[in-house]
């Protein structure tokens, strides 16, 4: 293996080591009371070499994010997939959602603290963060120093990999790419139920005359929310001795009825 190959495992690996740090914290203690010198404290490294591979607190939120993002895109993918009708296909949508909350209940968190208003994602766009006062931190020199010592041991070391850029000394930092990808996951996912509706719609399993879209969205709400139920909520459903397994299940019946053309489902 070469020096550079070797670099760039040693490289990723740090990464992961720096995201798998973040994860334990904002699972541990949620996204507000988690700073960046908290990770770098988990991981053992300085804080300024976190800004080698991630521009910000927020920024590594995200990249979490979107590991669960994947993990409920594949299973809602699986499920529908395998449902041969349009109304085991709503099912499957709902039963993913609840394999995710029971399967992986830290991410189902952070998924839906990201949706839930807290970051102005209809702002964040695809195009170059201003450094602006950060430019003149203690912060930001300090990682442009470690930027510089590794660029110029790496020009003394004779990688043919290495090409003298003065604009690489001034890292430029641009809105993180785990949003969008983000979005595109869930917006898949979302065309997924949509179009299962209409599905439905045309083969008369699901009533004509209620909107796709809206069904989409409310299903979606609820799938994100119903497992964040305030403790008065909880505590009302446990009177009455319903488990939180029966209620999810009760309000996938409902739905279903809501929307299913119950004339052609007695036929």
């Amino acid at each position: 293996m070469s020096i550079a190959a070797r670099k760039e495992l040693e490289k990723e690996k740090r990464r992961n080591d720096i995201l798998n740090a973040a994860e334990k914290l904002f699972f541990s203690k949620g996204y507000e009371n988690v700073s960046l010198k908290d990770i770098a404290k988990e991981v053992k490294l300085g804080r300024s070499t976190l800004y080698l591979y991630f521009e910000n607190k927020e920024e590594l939120f995200f990249a979490i994010v979107l590991r669960g993002a994947q993990i409920l895109h594949g299973i809602v993918l699986s499920n529908s997939e395998k449902a041969k009708t349009s109304l085991e296909r709503l099912a499957a949508f709902r039963d993913a959602y609840y394999e995710f909350s029971k399967g992986y209940p830290d991410y189902l968190k952070v998924y839906n603290y990201l949706m839930s208003g807290r970051f102005d994602l209809a702002k964040i766009k695809e195009t170059e963060y201003r450094t602006g006062p950060f430019a003149d931190s203690k912060l930001y020199h300090e990682y442009k120093e470690k930027f510089e010592e590794i660029y110029m041991r790496m020009l003394e070391q004779g990688e043919d990999e290495v090409t003298i850029n003065p604009n690489v000394l001034s890292p430029k930092f641009t809105v993180s790419e785990y949003l969008n990808e983000i979005i595109i996951l869930r917006r898949e996912m979302l065309n997924i139920l949509c179009n299962a509706i209409e599905q439905g719609k045309k083969e008369g399993l699901v009533r004509s005359d209620i909107n796709s879209v809206e069904v989409t969205v409310l299903q979606t709400l609820i799938a994100n929310s119903i497992d964040n139920l305030p403790p008065d909520l909880q505590d009302l459903l446990e009177s009455e001795k319903i488990t939180h397994d029966q209620f999810l299940r009760d309000v996938g019946d409902f739905l279903g009825y809501m929307i299913s053309n119950r004339e052609k489902s007695e036929k």
